[in-house]
């Protein structure tokens, strides 16, 4: 064989000087490594997009219903328009909030919750103060701000749940104990639902109430603690009822299990609503067409809207409304069952609670599944601070869905560590040979 030939189809490796290390390669990085950067928006594209879409079919329904009952002011020698209006221009304004919320880097404002929560709790002292509150429905819940009124029990959801998801994520909590829990969430939760019934307003406190109690269940609260907690509510709710002055709530709830029989009091706004729906029939009686919006239903435009609804849509558009009310919820559970942070977890369940809480206490009010609260359908109904909130929460929930890492599945290989574990443990130090045997 020729020399020659023979030194050039020699390995590179036998000239390399032999003091000198290889350079190491670059390793890829592990597909866990590389999941725990997705965020949720990467994870799951289709839940963060039917959050804001859902909200935008609800709001399109709800403007819509709000001019049929508006066009009935008009016929009436009214303004045409006088509930459309105000309600069109809140909605553009919190659908530009809620795009400025969806920007906003929520992992750098943890003081901004028990901030807002102060400046809500001085609202609400504020309407108790004598020619400052307005009344309506027999609750003092508004503030006259020039052309502007402001509802402070409505920002109050908001401010719960912005501060459950900044406490209820500290380090405190995780000890399990019962009063990390209860101080301080627990106690800011019962002063806010205290000072919301101060205001007579009983339907707004029933939800804040289920918001803390929620909040405390997703926290991880044992489950004798919270059903004991929850009792001790239910009690308290109960007392209020019955003890205090007040008489409209009993006969709401006396109108819900006589029916027909006090049609003429208590029960006739349930016995209006029942005969809208009734009237709807399957596909409804066509969009503008209701009746009961002529002055036949009490509250049509705000509290009552969904009897509207379901009159001229009849019960296929009365049920897709739940149906989108479903769809957002089962997209902000799934958002918040995959996310990382404790607080960004939170924050989507709380503000998504928010939405689906107060509409299943509204439908079922309309319905006569439930007593009367008085509490407006989100995005649907005419109540433009109710709206604000709501859009607002919409908007933080896609902002921790932009920004909040994807929670990662164990590795496959974790299933073997202890079986690794063990074999390293043996006494001779060395792994364990094979047997002869039988295949």
């Amino acid at each position: 064989m020729n020399p020659t030939v023979a030194r050039r189809s020699a390995p590179r490796a036998e000239h390399r000087h032999p003091g000198r290390r290889p350079k190491p390669r670059p390793v890829a990085a592990p597909e866990e490594a590389q999941r725990q950067t997705f965020s949720l928006k990467e994870a799951d594209c289709l839940s963060y997009h039917l959050v804001w879409l859902t909200a935008l079919l609800l709001l399109t329904a709800g403007l819509c219903t709000v001019l049929s009952v508006s066009l009935a002011e008009g016929v009436r020698g009214g303004d045409r328009f006088v509930y459309l209006r105000p309600q069109g221009i809140v909605a553009a304004v919190g659908l530009v909030l809620m795009l400025l919320l969806s920007r906003v880097d929520y992992r750098r404002l943890r003081w901004a919750p028990l901030a807002f929560l102060g400046v809500v709790t001085v609202l609400l002292m504020v309407v108790h103060i004598p020619g400052v509150a307005q009344s309506e429905g027999g609750a003092s819940s508004w503030i006259q701000l020039g052309p502007l009124t402001c509802q402070p029990s409505e920002f109050a959801k908001l401010a719960v749940v912005l501060a459950g998801a900044h406490l209820l994520s500290s380090s405190r909590v995780r000890s399990g104990g019962f009063s990390s829990y209860v101080w301080p969430f627990g106690v800011a939760g019962l002063a806010t639902c205290a000072l919301v019934m101060w205001e007579n307003d009983f339907g707004t406190a029933i939800i804040i109430a289920g918001l803390v109690l929620g909040m405390l269940w997703l926290a991880g609260m044992k489950g004798k603690q919270w059903l004991l907690l929850t009792g001790g509510g239910a009690a308290a709710g109960v007392a209020v009822v019955f003890l205090t002055s007040g008489g409209n709530r009993i006969g709401r709830i006396t109108a819900l299990f006589q029916g027909a029989a006090n049609a003429n009091g208590t029960g006739y706004q349930l016995r209006q609503s029942l005969m809208a729906l009734g009237r709807g029939g399957w596909l409804g009686v066509g969009p503008g067409e209701s009746v009961q919006k002529f002055a036949y239903l009490p509250e049509a435009h705000n509290d009552m809207i969904y009897a509207i609804l379901g009159e001229e849509f009849g019960f296929l558009g009365a049920g897709l409304l739940i149906v989108l009310f479903a769809v957002f919820a089962l997209a902000c559970w799934r958002l918040a069952r995959q996310c990382a942070d404790p607080m960004g977890k939170y924050l989507i369940a709380g503000c998504g609670m928010i939405v689906t809480l107060q509409a299943a206490i509204n439908i079922g009010g309309v319905i006569g599944a439930i007593p009367l609260t008085g509490v407006p359908l989100p995005f649907v109904s005419d109540g433009r601070n109710s709206l604000l909130v709501m859009l607002m929460a919409v908007g933080l929930i896609l902002a921790v869905a932009k920004r909040a890492s994807v929670r990662t599945a164990p590795s496959p290989a974790a299933g073997y560590d202890n079986v690794t574990r063990i074999d390293r443990r043996r006494w001779d130090s060395r792994a364990r040979g094979a047997r002869s045997g039988a295949g």
